[in-house]
């Protein structure tokens, strides 16, 4: 099946019924099981391990060459094999690995299987996730933090294998909290608990009396906004936990962060991915982290202060980050490539916003939740993955473990209503 164009009218998939009231998502109207179910039993198959987006850096082909201590050659590798529509780790060398962070995905996933069909066969899944998650635990100094399956290379700084890091940490962290509140089970809780820990020792990049910025790996000071929101959304979910002058002490740095990220936001709504020169784009799923996570923040902790700004950049992320036709765009000025990412997190954001209610723009998010629809059909092969990437001029179908099952099989177990 070809990708819509620019100009050709959306249309509903066949399995979307034929009429949608426009107060009612299409996704409810729309049969994801079999879908999800395929994706798990996908996942399942290979027990969770996959490629990954950016472990090209573990071919140990390459890392015994002096080329490996280049900066540039490491860059250009993980480039290379990332962008190749073939690929080509096997002959690198380069082995399935289980991903910290994908496997949290996949528990969350499990969790709100579990908790829509009550199946002892997702509780039994999600046990397992624990079990491995936990096993994989690095003990810091003070807390709890995880890291990815590979060495990685940035343009502002390279992190070997292992290395804790923020948004990995995070999204275990949501996981054990997700498993305590449906399993009760207090190691989780201690472990999730472990996670805040490290960020208030580790992770703070720069504070002042007004405002501060989390970082993204330990002594670094790249400010990324959307891993600075995520560890202020996180204290917020972890706030509750809390009592007295710490969660007060917990709060006020929380807002900090949050006063941080958003003087960075442009005055249409745009909002940058990180303050260096080269980190001044605009995208589509990082947008929607920002808003994810700023809307946890106000409900945790139950303000209405950020209401205007949310505002402000939903209404940018709906007009200039989807197409005419409602085609999620990666960055602001680019509709090309096409991927999986930005589709799953443009789900999970189209969700969210009917939760929470939001009035703004019915017209044009129904035009985009039935265009997300119809890519999910495209995405999807008949072995139960999701493909990578939809170019210009043809697919990128490499399964990415983390980068595309793990995140389509959360956005979509998220849409689930027995």
């Amino acid at each position: 099946m070809s990708l819509l164009s620019l100009n050709e009218q959306v249309e509903t998939s066949t399995e979307l019924m034929a009429t949608v009231d426009i107060t009612d998502s299409p996704f409810s109207k729309f049969n994801l099981l079999p879908r999800i179910k395929s994706v798990l039993k996908y996942a399942q198959s290979f027990n969770y391990e996959g490629y990954d987006l950016f472990d090209g850096l573990n071919s140990p082909l390459l890392k015994s060459t002096v080329f490996y201590r280049s900066r540039y050659f490491r860059l250009a590798l993980i480039q290379f094999c990332k962008k190749s529509p073939v690929n080509l780790r096997p002959l690198l060398g380069v082995a399935r690995g289980f991903n910290p962070k994908g496997g949290a995905l996949f528990l969350m996933g499990l969790i709100q299987l579990f908790e829509a069909y009550g199946e002892e066969a997702y509780s039994n899944e999600a046990y397992i996730l624990f079990q491995r998650l936990r096993h994989q635990v690095q003990t810091r100094m003070i807390g709890n933090a995880w890291g990815y399956n590979f060495d990685w290379q940035a343009r502002a700084f390279f992190v070997p294998e292992g290395t804790p890091n923020l948004v990995t940490s995070v999204f275990v962290g949501r996981a054990l909290i997700a498993y305590y509140r449906c399993f009760h089970d207090p190691q989780a809780l201690e472990l999730a608990l472990g996670v805040t820990d490290f960020i208030l020792s580790e992770m703070i990049c720069h504070e002042d009396a007004h405002m501060l910025c989390f970082r993204y790996i330990p002594a670094k000071d790249t400010e990324v906004h959307n891993a600075n929101l995520l560890a202020a959304s996180y204290l917020a979910e972890t706030l509750c936990f809390f009592s007295g002058s710490r969660q007060s002490m917990i709060r006020q740095k929380i807002l900090k962060a949050v006063r941080f990220s958003i003087a960075d936001i442009n005055p249409d709504g745009s909002w940058p991915y990180g303050t260096l020169s080269f980190h001044r784009w605009v995208d589509n799923f990082h947008t929607g982290f920002n808003i994810e996570s700023l809307q946890t923040i106000q409900d945790c902790l139950q303000l209405d202060d950020y209401t205007a700004v949310l505002d402000s950049v939903i209404s940018y992320y709906l007009d200039h980050l989807f197409d005419d036709a409602g085609l999620p765009k990666y960055y602001s000025n680019h509709l090309y490539p096409v991927d999986v990412h930005v589709l799953a997190e443009s789900i999970i954001i189209l969700r969210l916003l009917r939760e929470k209610g939001y009035q703004g723009k019915p017209s044009r998010r129904l035009v985009i939740e039935k265009s997300l629809i119809d890519l999910l059909v495209q995405f999807q092969d008949e072995a139960g993955y999701f493909y990578y990437q939809k170019l210009p001029r043809g697919w990128n179908k490499i399964p990415y473990i983390r980068w595309g099952q793990a995140w389509m099989f959360y956005a979509l177990s998220g849409c689930i209503r027995p």
